[in-house]
């Protein structure tokens, strides 16, 4: 059964609060005090050992009502809660809004008891879950608010254009009432919990075709566990489709605080290097920290998002001014220099100490025309894109006045986004609030500032990506039989991992072209073995029990004529029965040294949260000392595995870095989306990777390769 839209929890015509009292500390009563003040729909109360609280009738029951109930908020004991769904339910309520704690999260058999009881019972009536633990949600446009926060504990803030969707409620509070304190406007939030049903998923869709929604901040510690590829999809098109940016902090980055997050919201953190990796893939701007966050969040509820990457800084600070011009730099803005027409206008109205580059410094007597006019100049010809303002209050010259200066220039200029830099005592914080009170983006450091102004213009890229023409691979499912066949044939024989061979030959399958090669099984299979190898040639024992074969003289590389073959053959079997005698040896692999070019890695695991994670990087020595690696979920397509390409900081060694020839990027491509597509096929294999990957302007052929079996 399709479930319905969770667009009734924000827009309820009606809503029962369960559990309500007339006492004060009561979590029900705190949400009653809180709809009563601006929600619009009708309201009702469910508690039987009352006549009524704060003005409202109290029923005994849900099922007493005599109108359609669109949400119930459940704040009572965990236990009573099945009860109460199961009446609910009867009623036809849409929703749930479980407030209460004590279910997945504290991780007991009647906590997960519980859980699994109200899931159960939310499906037979189709009716939605948000929780439980959860705090709910809010809609500052309909007065929807199922806080339990009274408002002298957490201010609301005044609506806007920036909608939260957090699983941590104390958290989602925290940036609601800073918000408030900013003059920052909040439309929608929601608060899910441990995540019985609603998600990060649903939250998602629901305010990517919100209308009032332009921009989506997001707190997360796992993604629902088997919704990776859907999360992904839902992120790209909320972003791509719908043009909102998604900027999110992700908790559970450490082993520590991953099992915190277990406990707290009872999720699966996951590795936080491939939850970055998955986020870009996702189209999703990722904020280091909360300040990050919060800085973020200011810089977009007042600005359009920028046109260019071209930075415009105008200060009064000469070291204020540098720090600014290499953060921005350093995050990938622009800090163009001001061409010689405009020099010359300035020259014309300012004295030779202020320089004019960019950054244009007036120095120590700065005023507030100086700013109007240079702003207002650049703007109108076009010069840059964005400004990031520095006007510290402490020169005499400078006064308030500055504030009506920058605000009036932002709303006649809305099209070049600002960050204001400002700092010192009672002037410069009388400043800062004047700026606020108008919602401009203010900054203690121009550090700061930079980077917001730089996750400003990581909006755009991501707005403007386009995903509809990106590809996947297909591989035939003639292929993915017999690279069935095996897998299925390592497991027969109770191996958890192919042998070398077997695990080229699985390439050779799947379209991944590998370097020629022959098995022997005995002495006399050299010579018909070679017939279509070319020397020289490299002899690699194969055992099953061996991980590390040169450590036992089982690889021997360069063998150049039939008469080192022979002898190469005695000596490896010798090596390996001296230094192993327990090995069990299945044969010899005879193997054409691989011609010139780059070493690269091609790997892949299972991830529990996202499923098939693939890797890519530098191959050889170099993948473990050196870590230069890129990953995406599979399925990629040429897009994904084309950025995973480039995003490598060694990348340049590919395309050719001092005179070497530049590898075929659309093979080596090709080769990560065909890795990709067999793990989707085949679950049973765990990890794999390909290590070397020969690249060079030919195309790709694999070396070595590991395949890893689950059991």
């Amino acid at each position: 059964m399709e479930k319905n839209s969770i667009k009734v929890f924000f827009e309820p015509n009606s809503v029962a609060i369960i559990g309500a009292s007339p006492k004060k500390e009561n979590l029900g009563r705190i949400i009653l005090d809180s709809m009563q003040k601006n929600y619009k729909g009708r309201l009702y109360v469910i508690n039987p050992n009352y006549d009524e609280v704060q003005g409202v009738k109290s029923y005994k029951s849900i099922l007493d009502i005599d109108d359609e109930i669109d949400i119930a908020v459940i704040a009572v004991d965990a236990k009573k809660v099945p009860d109460l769904m199961l009446d609910a339910g009867k009623k036809g309520v849409k929703g749930v809004v479980i407030v209460s704690g004590g279910f997945a999260e504290i991780d007991s058999e009647l906590g997960y008891k519980l859980q699994e009881e109200i899931i159960e019972i939310a499906n037979k009536f189709n009716m939605r879950i948000l929780g439980p633990n959860c705090i709910g949600i809010y809609n500052s446009f309909k007065g929807v608010d199922t806080f339990f926060l009274p408002y002298e504990r957490m201010r609301r803030p005044k609506s806007g254009a920036i909608s939260i969707i957090s699983q941590s409620g104390a958290l989602l509070a925290t940036l609601m009432d800073w918000a408030a304190s900013k003059n920052i406007g909040i439309g929608k939030a929601i608060n899910f919990g441990n995540k019985a049903d609603i998600d990060e998923i649903d939250s998602l869709e629901y305010l990517g075709k919100d209308e009032e929604t332009r921009v989506i901040l997001m707190y997360i510690e796992g993604i629902t566990p088997g919704k990776g590829y859907q999360f992904v999809e839902t992120a790209r098109k909320v972003t791509s489709v719908y043009r909102k940016p998604i900027i999110l902090i992700k908790g559970g980055k450490t082993s520590r605080g991953a099992s915190a997050a277990k406990s707290h919201t009872a999720s699966l953190a996951g590795s936080y290097e491939i939850f970055k990796a998955i986020s870009k893939q996702a189209n999703i701007i990722i904020a280091n920290d909360l300040e990050e966050l919060f800085d973020i969040a200011k810089v977009m509820s007042f600005n359009l998002i920028p046109k260019g990457n071209r930075v415009g800084i105008i200060t009064n600070s000469g070291g204020h001014g540098v720090i600014a011009a290499d953060t921005l730099i350093e995050n990938g803005l622009s800090v163009p220099e001001i061409s010689e027409k405009i020099k010359e206008k300035l020259k014309e109205v300012f004295p030779p100490r202020v320089s004019l580059h960019n950054p244009i410094d007036f120095t120590g007597d700065a005023k507030s025309d100086y700013y109007k006019y240079v702003l207002d100049l650049l703007s109108e010809n076009d010069e840059v894109d964005m400004f990031l303002i520095i006007a510290l209050i402490q020169p005499q010259t400078m006064d308030l006045s500055i504030s009506n200066v920058i605000f009036d220039f932002s709303q006649k200029h809305f099209d070049k986004p600002i960050a204001v830099v400002t700092i010192g005592a009672e002037m410069g914080e009388k400043l800062k609030l004047m700026l606020e009170e108008k919602g401009v983006p203010v900054f203690e450091f121009p550090d700061r500032a930079s980077k917001a102004l730089a996750k400003l213009y990581d909006c755009r890229k991501c707005s403007t990506k386009r995903f509809e023409n990106c590809r996947r691979i297909s591989i035939s499912q003639e292929s993915i039989n017999r690279a069935r066949e095996i897998i299925k044939n390592a497991l027969y024989q109770n191996r958890n991992k192919l042998l070398e061979n077997e695990a080229l030959d699985l390439l050779n399958v799947i379209g991944v072209n590998t370097v020629k090669y022959c098995i022997v099984e005995n002495y006399d299979m050299i010579k018909s073995c070679i017939k279509e190898i070319n020397f020289p040639v490299a002899m690699k024992i194969i055992s099953e029990g061996i991980i590390h074969k040169s450590d036992v003289g089982g690889v021997i590389l360069n063998i150049n004529n039939e008469e080192e073959l022979a002898e190469s053959y005695k000596n490896i079997i010798k090596n390996v029965k001296y230094r192993l005698p327990q090995a069990k040896i299945s044969g010899v692999m005879i193997q054409e040294m691989a011609k010139q070019g780059n070493e690269i890695i091609v790997g892949s695991k299972f991830d529990e949260n996202f499923g098939p994670i693939v890797l890519f990087g530098l191959g050889g020595i170099y993948t473990e000392v050196i870590g230069d690696v890129s990953m995406r979920m599979s399925p990629i397509t040429d897009c994904d595995a084309r950025e995973m390409i480039d995003e490598i900081k060694s990348v340049k060694i590919l395309e050719g870095y001092r005179g070497l020839e530049p590898v075929d990027k659309n093979a080596v491509a090709e080769a990560i989306m065909r890795v990709g597509e067999l793990m989707l096929a085949i679950p049973e294999i765990s990890e794999m990777d390909i290590n070397p990957l020969i690249a060079s302007s030919l195309g790709v052929k694999a070396v070595d390769a590991r395949v890893i079996l689950k059991r």
